[in-house]
C-alpha cells in the first residue's frame, strides 16, 4: 500500500510540476533584467510637399472616391472617369469623308466640269452634317494610385475635364513602419 500511495504522490509531482526536486534544492535562476527602450520619435520634419498624381487619361470626372488625408493602397480605385470616343458610325463617316474630299481635290485638278464640281461638294456637305448629327460612345476608365500613400490635396473634382497630364491630388509616400521589436525583458 506504501507503494502506490508514494507512486501516486510521484506521478502527482509529475503533473503539477513537472520535477520532482523542491523548489528549494533546484538551482537559482538569474532574475530577469528590465530593459526600458525608449521608442525614438521622429524629428519633425517640414510637411512633405508630395509628388503630384497625374490622371494618366483624358476625360470628364464621374466619380472621385477619396478625400484628404486618406491613406491609399497601390492600384486602389481614386477616380471614375466619363469619355467620348467616335462610334462606329462616326468612323464609318470620317472615312467617307476624307474620300470625298481626295476625290474632290482630283476633280479640281482635272478641271472637271462646273456640275460634277457642284455635285462632289454636296455629297462633302451632306457627309459633314450626318457627322454632325452621329452620336458619339461613352464609356468608363479608371485612374488608380500609382502607389501606397497619403492624400495631401485633392485637386480634381467631379465634372472637371480632364487631360492626361492633369494633376489630380499630392500624394505623400507612407514612412516604413517601425519594425523595432519592444523587449520587455532581457534573459
Amino acid at each position: 500500500m506504501k507503494k502506490s500511495i508514494s507512486a501516486g504522490l510521484l506521478l502527482l509531482a509529475f503533473a503539477a510540476g513537472g520535477t520532482v526536486v523542491p523548489r528549494w534544492l533546484a538551482h537559482p535562476r538569474p532574475a530577469p533584467v528590465s530593459a526600458a527602450v525608449v521608442p525614438q520619435t521622429p524629428t519633425p520634419a517640414a510637411p512633405a510637399a508630395g509628388e503630384p498624381l497625374l490622371a494618366g487619361q483624358s476625360g470628364r470626372v464621374h466619380e472621385v472616391f477619396y478625400h484628404v488625408g486618406q491613406q491609399v493602397r497601390r492600384g486602389q480605385l481614386l477616380l471614375k472617369l466619363l469619355q467620348k470616343q467616335p462610334s462606329v458610325q462616326q468612323q464609318q463617316l470620317q472615312l467617307r469623308l476624307q474620300r470625298q474630299q481626295q476625290a474632290y481635290v482630283a476633280l479640281q485638278r482635272q478641271a472637271a466640269p462646273a456640275g460634277q464640281l457642284q455635285a462632289a461638294q454636296a455629297q462633302l456637305a451632306a457627309t459633314r452634317e450626318q457627322l454632325a448629327r452621329a452620336v458619339p460612345m461613352f464609356n468608363f476608365v479608371y485612374v488608380t494610385a500609382p502607389a501606397d500613400g497619403q492624400v495631401l490635396a485633392p485637386t480634381a473634382h467631379a465634372g472637371d475635364q480632364l487631360r492626361p497630364d492633369s494633376p489630380v491630388a499630392q500624394l505623400v509616400s507612407l514612412p516604413a513602419p517601425d519594425t523595432t521589436p519592444l523587449l520587455s525583458h532581457v534573459e
